[in-house]
């Protein structure tokens, strides 16, 4: 295989650098009949992933997460003639719990800043989930002993942590939004989404805190499709649910699902 042919369509460089850690470990496996695990991964880069691996006949794969439906995924490459009952779970499941009538709950948010501030890279986390009075964090083995003995507060909040076999499914709250845009513009939906002027919209994605299907986008003029999930760095996601035809007045009318 010319790896150069492979990875030369990877404009972006850290495109470029997982494309070719993947190939290494496709590599790796081929040549010494064994599996290696990837780090999480969000869901643009899974496509990416998975695009390459679909290319590979002496590789097979499959993904893990810790948690149903669960967004950031690893990717077990392994040898075709590998025994796969032989492979080791490559992550763990931290159950975080606070006393139940503090006044301030942790956010997803407040969990991700003390774990990466305890200098562990987010590459290394799976999703966060939190209930009333506890938290799940999914983490690679290798980083889950070193998170479980020095998170000791979240934000100024004490917390224990111990290892759990599974998570508590929490169905995400939604709320749904039937609205009129003047055009399918990137500030546009921002602003209907999220209650924010165009202003402020223009402000965020400028900033770099605005990322569409996982991927930063800095340009307000960008044409949003149906089916894009557009999330904001602290303040939550929304899809583009529907574009539900035009008003009178030539307004565009749109459904916008909003996670809460």
């Amino acid at each position: 295989m010319d790896r150069s042919k492979v990875t030369e369509k990877y404009t972006d460089y850290d495109d470029r650098l997982l494309a070719n850690k993947i190939l290494d470990s496709v590599e790796y496996c081929e040549k010494n009949f064994t599996y290696k695990a990837t780090t999480f991964l969000d869901p643009r880069q899974q496509k990416l992933v998975e695009g390459l691996l679909q290319r590979e006949k002496s590789i097979k794969y499959y993904t893990e997460s810790g948690i149903e439906d669960s967004e950031r995924k690893l990717y077990i490459i392994f040898n075709e003639d590998y025994d796969e009952e032989g492979i080791e779970k490559q992550y763990q499941i931290l159950e975080f719990s606070w006393y139940s009538k503090s006044i301030k709950k942790p956010s997803h948010r407040d969990f991700l800043g003390s774990i990466i501030g305890a200098g562990i890279k987010r590459e290394m986390l799976g999703d966060i989930i939190l209930e009333e009075d506890k938290a799940f964090v999914v983490c690679s083995k290798e980083v889950s002993e070193y998170i479980l003995f020095n998170i000791e507060k979240v934000g100024s909040l004490p917390v224990k942590a111990q290892v759990v076999e599974q998570a508590g499914i929490i169905q995400e709250k939604e709320k749904t939004i039937n609205t009129t845009v003047a055009s399918l513009r990137l500030d546009g939906i921002i602003s209907a989404g999220f209650g924010l002027s165009r202003t402020k919209a223009a402000e965020l994605i400028k900033s770099g805190r605005v990322r569409i299907n996982w991927e930063e986008k800095d340009v307000t003029s960008k044409v949003i499709k149906q089916g894009d999930v557009i999330s904001i760095r602290g303040k939550g996601r929304i899809i583009l649910e529907e574009i539900a035809g035009n008003t009178k007045k030539d307004k565009i009318r749109i459904v916008i699902k909003k996670f809460v």
